[in-house]
This record gives C-alpha cells, structure tokens and sequence, in this order.
C-alpha cells in the first residue's frame, strides 16, 4: 500500500509542478537505474524532497532530520516516503546503519548533505556524516541542483551524471582528506546549481 501511495503521490506532484509552475527538469537519465544510489542535493525548501522523488523513476528513501517527525501529519507523510530520521546533534549510528543498509539492499539514499535548509545562492559547507557516507559505501552518486523554490524565476531541477569517491580512502580519512571529498562533492552540486 506504501509503494502505491508513493507512486501516485509522486505522479501528482510531478504534473503540479510540470503544469502549473513550469518546473524544467534535466538529466533524468543519468540516476542509476539498478544498484545502490545516493542523491546528494543543495536544500533550499520543505519542497525539496517531494520535487526530486516526483522526477526520478526510482523510490528515493530520504534521511530526514528527528524534528519532523514529531509533527502527526508531517509523520504521515514520511511514512509514506519511507523516510527515517536522524539526530543532527549527535553521531546517529542507527541513522548511519539505516543509510547503509538501503544501499546495500541496491535502493536509492537520499540526502541533503548541507544538513538544513539554507540560501538559494549558495551552496553550504557539507556535513562530515554525508561525506562519510559516500566514500564509505563506494555507490554512484547522482548530484542535484535545485533552484528558483524562492525566488520568481522558473523551478529547475538539474540532475548530474553519476559519479564515485573511489580516488579517496575507504576509511580512516585525514582531516585534509575529509575537507577534500566534501569539496569535491560540494563542486558538483554548485555546478548544477549554476547551470
């Protein structure tokens, strides 16, 4: 019954978008279509995730942070989506494993590895839990680019081409090295914000 509501949920807020806001979307083709995944995104609104799992043709199981669930309709609605939660204050090891599992099980992670909401015009420094795990569980990642929730221009939704973290270590990343890969990755994401 999830799967289903999933489905046409999706369906319709991808025909509210397309149709009324004119939202433009480009590089469908490039998530994955077997095998674990993350989507790494800039995060600039609550619409964020419902917009990147209506344009994808994969459910995308989206970490999200404690607080939402403690709102009864918001609870619903992460069911729904299959979400779980983390606790930004603190290393969520059951967060962590969660994450992980999803990708071994070849399912889709979805994250916003800023790790709150922040300026449409920029991209914020990444958290060291969503770097930590790309480079740990060597799936691609599909980086996306969302702009103009806020402002008046057209809704675009940017996907990239996937890509891996296997140019740095698997564990045990020096502090210069964590830096490195949230930089690396941050540049993609900043790319598509711009295009």
């Amino acid at each position: 019954m999830r799967k289903f509501l999933y489905k046409l949920i999706s369906k319709i807020i991808y025909f509210i978008f397309r149709v009324f806001f004119r939202a433009k979307v480009s590089g469908q083709e490039n998530l994955p279509q077997e095998g674990g995944v993350i989507i790494m995104s800039n995060h600039i609104s609550l619409l964020d995730p419902p917009l990147i799992a209506s344009v994808l043709n994969r459910p995308v199981h989206f970490m999200a942070k404690k607080e939402l669930f403690e709102n009864p309709i918001l609870k619903v609605i992460l069911y729904i989506a299959d979400a779980f939660p983390v606790d930004r204050d603190s290393t969520d090891i059951k967060a962590v494993k969660k994450a992980l599992n999803i990708l071994k099980n070849d399912e889709v992670l979805g994250l916003f590895p800023e790790g709150t909401r922040g300026d449409e015009s920029e991209v914020a420094d990444l958290k060291d839990g969503s770097v930590m795990l790309a480079v740990r569980s060597r799936v691609p990642i599909v980086p996306v680019g969302i702009k103009n929730i806020k402002s008046k221009g057209r809704i675009t939704i940017n996907i990239g081409e996937a890509f891996t973290m296997e140019d740095f270590p698997k564990k045990h990343l020096s502090d210069q090295q964590q830096k490195e890969a949230a930089q690396y990755i941050k540049e993609k994401i900043v790319k598509l914000v711009n295009s």
